[in-house]
């Protein structure tokens, strides 16, 4: 259930063509032009399929040498690409059999019935030619190396049996999975040769980003998708949607929504298709722009995006399944909550209570989707200050992601802080100080760190210090943070985030995080004064002549004022 493209069919009219002008050159004899109408029809019939244009292509004459496209499972000792030359199969049953070469079985499996009858008349012509079928330039068999090529490709793109994998074992048998992953590919890759100008080498590689991205090494996403890029580029078609699609989720898992949008709008426009031709591919581009407005706060705007996608929903499955119903519930409770509309609101709770009942029925395996539902239908409670139904689902959430993902997985982190938010609500501060501090620790490592989230988190984690009461001894045997902020520091160091007036709020925040820690570690003192220079430091440095700046300005310099009037130096700074 999460982003994916259309699947489009190779059209089967420009297939004919090229079947029906074949045979009625082959009947004529040799093709007196190189470049005539058998061979302009095969490369049309190429180009048009969702594969490489024709000077890009990695179909070869050379059927023995194509490699197969079946899903490798962890237990298969096979990448990508690997290949049995040692037989061949028969397609047919009894009568009129027609071979066709090795490694087809595994293409043969992601072919519609019809594309495979069109592939077997195709191989029964160039078998009819006797010697002239060992020729890769005549007429016919050009016309079948290519469309063999183009459904290759086809295969290769459509390609997401890594991604669709739940990821929901737990966090290492989730990471051993990945490595395995990993290993298949690079295997596919030494194997098959041709590296990434090879269709089935780039189709793998475009379905470990899925795996990536499911399991938020968004990272590695962006590495891999830049290397595609020079390849995807060549190939240009649907290869380029499907990559625009993949870049564009990676942006809006790293919070960079606008981008995502400004993506996604170009996704819009490169389509070759219309809602009308390609409505699963429209469902899936108009809900992810609808995620983007969202997060961006244009509610409104939104809300045209999730009505065109239920338009195109409808048009391809014939009704509205859960996935569906979450979305326009969750839109909808939003709408009327910030509208004020309360019946409107209690509407739209409803409905997402129903896309959870829904999501049990269909898909009870998912463990992770649920959570997530179960997150959505708890917010609309917190809302409206139902704490007890809220808790309930809360728990539930946050017991399904530990389960699956694990501590370390930013949706195990966003869960965390949202249990902290309920027991806030409830004026139960020291109680929300562990789930923050869990929360923070997803924060401090994940791949997508940013300041303004990193910035948000901390900030929740003071404020909640600030209001726990002194004499309070829960602050007292909380664990410290010190571990998450010193990793949170060289994580944004290590990105450039070091040196911006934004990263200098931080560390005062940061500094204040550690002053409520010294309650109980006298080292905590020392790591506070040390920030709270940084922060004064670059708060000058960057200094403007708005209020803004000027407020954080004074803060910070009171802090240090502080801090520094406690005798503390340089020198006294060993605790870290």
């Amino acid at each position: 259930r999460r982003p994916v493209i259309w699947r489009p069919a190779l059209p089967r009219s420009a297939v004919r063509a090229c079947v029906g002008a074949a045979w009625r050159c082959s009947a004529r004899g040799p093709c007196p032009f190189a470049l005539g109408p058998c061979g302009s029809v095969a490369r049309a019939c190429a180009s048009s399929a969702p594969g490489p244009s024709p000077s890009t292509s990695s179909s070869s004459s050379s059927w023995s040498s194509m490699p197969p496209l079946g899903h490798p499972r962890a237990s298969d000792n096979v990448g990508v690409g690997a290949v049995d030359e040692d037989w061949a199969l028969d397609l047919a049953h009894g009568e009129g059999a027609v071979a066709l070469p090795a490694g087809f079985e595994a293409l043969r499996q992601s072919l519609p019935q019809e594309d495979f009858e069109i592939l077997q008349t195709l191989q029964s012509a160039v078998e009819s030619l006797g010697v002239e079928a060992s020729d890769p330039a005549h007429p016919l068999v050009e016309a079948r190396d290519k469309i063999l090529g183009a459904y290759r490709d086809k295969a290769a793109l459509l390609k997401r049996d890594w991604t669709d994998e739940m990821f929901q074992e737990g966090e290492g048998d989730n990471d051993d999975r990945v490595r395995e992953i990993e290993t298949m590919l690079a295997t596919g890759l030494s194997s098959a040769g041709g590296g990434l100008d090879n269709g089935v080498n780039l189709g793998g590689a475009l379905d470990l980003v899925g795996v990536y991205m499911k399991n938020y090494k968004l990272d590695k996403a962006e590495a891999v998708l830049s290397r595609c890029g020079p390849y995807i580029s060549g190939r240009g078609g649907v290869w380029m949607v499907k990559w625009l699609n993949h870049i564009s989720t990676v942006r809006m898992k790293q919070g960079r929504h606008l981008e995502a949008l400004e993506m996604l709008y170009d996704l819009e426009l490169y389509s070759p298709y219309n809602a009308e031709e390609a409505p699963e591919f429209f469902e899936t581009l108009y809900r992810n722009l609808a995620w983007a407005l969202k997060a961006l706060g244009r509610i409104d705007e939104a809300l045209v995006y999730f009505e065109r996608m239920a338009k195109s929903s409808t048009a391809h499955k014939g009704r509205l399944d859960w996935f569906d119903f979450w979305d326009i519930g969750k839109l909808a409770a939003a709408h009327a909550y910030r509208d004020g509309a309360m019946p409107q609101f209690y509407r739209g709770r409803a409905i997402v209570e129903e896309a959870l009942r829904m999501q049990i029925e269909a898909e009870p395996e998912d463990l992770v989707m649920r959570a997530k539902v179960l997150d959505s239908l708890a917010e609309c409670y917190l809302v409206v200050k139902d704490y007890a139904d809220a808790a309930k689902h809360y728990d539930e959430a946050y017991r399904l992601m530990l389960q699956t993902v694990g501590r370390n997985s930013p949706l195990f982190g966003k869960q965390a802080r949202h249990s902290a938010n309920l027991l806030i609500a409830q004026e139960k501060h020291a109680q929300a100080l562990p789930f923050l501090a869990e929360s923070l620790a997803v924060e401090a490592s994940r791949d997508a760190v940013n300041l303004h989230d990193a910035m948000e988190v901390v900030d929740l984690l003071v404020n909640t210090q600030q209001r726990c009461p002194l004499d309070d001894d829960a602050p007292r045997g909380a664990p410290s943070n010190h571990g998450p902020l010193k990793i949170m520091q060289k994580n944004l160091h290590a990105r450039g985030m070091n040196d911006s007036r934004e990263y200098g709020v931080l560390c005062h925040k940061m500094s204040l995080v550690y002053l409520h820690e010294a309650r109980s570690d006298q080292k905590a003192l020392t790591r506070a004064r040390r920030l709270a220079k940084e922060s004064l430091r670059l708060l000058r440095q960057h200094a403007g002549g708005d209020e803004d700046s000027s407020g954080w300005l004074r803060m910070a310099e009171i802090q240090y004022k502080m801090l520094a009037s406690r005798g503390l130096d340089a020198a006294t700074s060993g605790g870290r």
